[in-house]
């Protein structure tokens, strides 16, 4: 009974949380406020970022990225959403509903809805969401065991979240749960698959032989073909499961040069796009070389390994006034179709949200959303 009680308090909690955040402060964002991406679907090339504010409760920004709108919310109050999503479906996070008790909730139009019945969670666990490419929402539960990741993977069936087992996962990333690439089923976490009807395996057996590999991030590109970003600032590829694992020399900073030019982690950093991750691979080249001009290339691999630039651009969008606005994410969709964001800009008559969308290899011009209150 206690726990059908706290599930129904946090019901109730659930579906007003629209109406009970309403009276809230005016929407303040600007180049200085902190955006946090919760979430991408990247079916409907949406976005969820939550809005920090200087003070009272936050709001939450959803941004269109295909139709070139934003609209935002209130935080619901009492509403203490956590965890993020991604995949080709809505915007997904967790609610407490109690002691050991967690809700998984859909967001739409301002307020999060309950999805399924409530799951047996430790509040120590971390949870990480996605949607396979069959269409269906999964939940993987993280929890530290001697310095290991023990990660439990459930799959929503009907109204109730179906355990698909659980495995120790090495190298996972950010997201911590992410659709298995086309042609594959399931979601995948670490090095981890999960699918619907088989037990859970490993993508990769072996890890790069490299000081603090399972503390990587590896990327599953479909078989046994797999990229890993190493604490070293490198990244290396994998085409038979990790018993071998290639080092990218090539970089787009000087092409021809290679990786003895420029230094990892002082000249450049590589990281990974947020939203789509399958193959062909893809990553970000963030040029560090010269003070205040940063760079991005955005680059892709063909099924061979051979990589290629898609495009060069200088870190952020130039304002009117000579303010450059940094990227605070750059977000990868189907048909390699990209969106770089940076933040709000406040504008007379309300906030904007400025981005650049990518289409065909090219980068468009700057664009500033207005952000919607609805």
């Amino acid at each position: 009974m206690r726990f059908r009680r706290a599930l129904l308090t946090a019901s109730l909690l659930i579906a007003g949380a629209l109406a009970a955040a309403r009276g809230e402060a005016d929407l303040h964002c600007d180049s200085t406020t902190t955006l946090t991406l919760l979430g991408v679907d990247t079916k409907a090339s949406r976005a969820l970022y939550a809005v920090a504010q200087s003070a009272g409760a936050g709001w939450l920004l959803e941004a269109d990225l295909a139709g070139g709108a934003a609209r935002a919310w209130p935080a619901p109050a009492g509403v203490a959403a956590f965890g993020e999503s991604t995949g080709p479906g809505g915007l997904l996070a967790g609610v407490r509903c109690g002691e050991k008790c967690l809700q998984v909730a859909k967001f739409r139009d301002g307020a999060w809805y309950r999805l399924g019945e409530p799951l047996l969670a430790s509040d120590t666990a971390t949870l990480h969401l996605a949607w396979d490419r069959a269409g269906a929402p999964w939940a993987v539960l993280h929890a530290l065991a001697g310095g290991a990741v023990n990660a439990t993977a459930y799959r929503l069936e009907g109204k109730d979240w179906v355990s698909k087992g659980a495995m120790s996962v090495r190298a996972v990333g950010n997201p911590g749960a992410s659709p298995a690439p086309v042609g594959e089923e399931g979601v995948s976490s670490g090095d981890g698959v999960f699918t619907a009807t088989g037990k859970p395996r490993r993508f990769v057996e072996v890890l790069p032989k490299i000081a603090g590999a399972e503390h990587g991030q590896l990327v599953w590109l479909g078989g046994k073909a797999a990229l890993h970003l190493g604490s070293d600032g490198l990244l290396r590829a994998t085409a038979d499961g990790g018993t071998s694992w290639q080092p990218l020399h090539w970089q787009p900073l000087s092409p021809g040069q290679g990786a003895l030019a420029w230094r990892p982690g002082r000249d450049y950093r590589i990281e990974l796009p947020d939203g789509e991750r399958t193959g062909p691979a893809a990553a970000i080249w963030n040029d560090r070389r010269v003070e205040g001009k940063g760079q991005l290339f955005l680059a892709l691999s063909s099924p061979a390994g051979e990589w290629r630039q898609l495009l060069a651009t200088p870190e952020g969008i130039l304002t009117q006034g000579g303010e450059r606005l940094p990227y605070s994410s750059v977000l990868r969709f189907a048909g390699e179709k990209w969106a770089l964001v940076t933040g709000c800009v406040s504008r007379q008559g309300g906030a904007s949200l400025a981005i650049r969308r990518v289409a065909d290899g090219k980068l468009g011009a700057p664009e500033l959303l207005p952000i919607v209150v609805p």
